[in-house]
């Protein structure tokens, strides 16, 4: 019998897309959307206080050591259910586990700490019964990829990032798969208000970035649990909207268009900061959904994907 020729381009198209997710190329020449009440792709975090807390409030700021050393642990798994042409094609991740070293390198008079980031260790999980065999080998394939890349950047005393740098010169493969690994740098400093704020405060914090060659505009809704000496324990609340565009990748089928119609996401986690710790403690979940228009050897085909991230995120011990 021979395959159905809807089915092979189907799963050929989401297992690509899938792929070409997890390498993060960056497309063609894209012109960055805007959207009203959000900041310019590539410029800084909009922080506004929604409620200040309870009394006693404090201003929330970093305050790193100099000489600071650590080890951090993410954990990460995701869950893609891809549906082309009506036909439903699951394409689940093993789990990842990525550890990375991080060291401050300096800490000016204004509270700016400037640090490094190197992955030491990565580590598939392709035991999982759910993990798709060929979503497992291209994580495995990543494995020496992403071990030893290393990145710098500069945060303010607010969490608020300067600049972000990734260095995998030495690793071109590396550096095509994760390109936009920057925006995960650009992540793990948690961004405070400017006000003093207390138990229950609540603020937004509004980011427009570019990962894994899309625009996406994201809302973080933080909500103040406790503050108990250097230690604050936060509850967060994402929404993301990624608006229509073109998407375009090297790895994709030759002849090959995808237009990407638009897409939504919605999330929750916990987080505990410590103001003396570049690493923090925390879980999230988030699932978005996404559809698009395919155009492969002639042939058109709604295409929508929803996938489901979990990560944990923990200091680990320092070598």
């Amino acid at each position: 019998m021979k395959p159905n020729r809807k089915f092979v381009m189907a799963a050929v198209t989401a297992a690509c897309l899938t792929t070409v997710m997890l390498r993060a190329q960056t497309p063609a020449a894209p012109q960055a959307p805007t959207m009203e009440g959000y900041p310019a792709v590539g410029s800084p975090s909009v922080v506004k206080v929604i409620a200040a807390g309870a009394e006693p409030r404090k201003a929330l700021r970093y305050a790193v050591p100099a000489g600071f050393k650590g080890r951090m642990d993410m954990t990460m798994s995701i869950g893609i259910n891809a549906n082309v042409g009506g036909m439903a094609i699951p394409m689940n991740l093993p789990s990842l586990k990525m550890t990375a070293d991080l060291g401050v390198t300096g800490v000016a008079p204004n509270g700016d700490t400037s640090y490094t980031l190197a992955f030491s260790g990565v580590t598939v999980d392709a035991a999982g019964g759910e993990a798709n065999p060929m979503m497992a080998t291209a994580l495995q394939g990543m494995q020496s990829a992403i071990t030893g890349i290393k990145g710098t950047s500069t945060i303010s005393n607010r969490g608020l990032v300067k600049s972000a740098k990734i260095d995998a010169a030495n690793s071109p493969e590396a550096q095509q798969m994760l390109g936009e690994l920057t925006s995960q740098i650009e992540n793990l400093a948690t961004p405070f208000p400017e006000e003093a704020v207390g138990v229950g405060a609540k603020w937004e914090t509004r980011q427009a970035m570019k990962t894994a060659g899309q625009f996406i505009f994201q809302k973080i809704t933080t909500e103040v649990v406790s503050i108990e000496g250097s230690t604050v324990k936060l509850k967060l609340t994402t929404e993301q909207t990624v608006p229509a565009q073109a998407f375009t990748n090297s790895m994709l089928p030759p002849g090959t268009d995808i237009s990407l119609d638009g897409g939504k996401g919605t999330g929750s986690g916990t987080m505990a900061i410590r103001l003396d710790s570049l690493i923090p403690t925390g879980e999230s979940s988030i699932v978005s959904s996404m559809s698009m228009t395919i155009n492969m050897g002639g042939q058109s085909q709604p295409m929508s994907m929803e996938n489901t991230v979990k990560m944990t995120i923990a200091p680990g011990p320092v070598k």
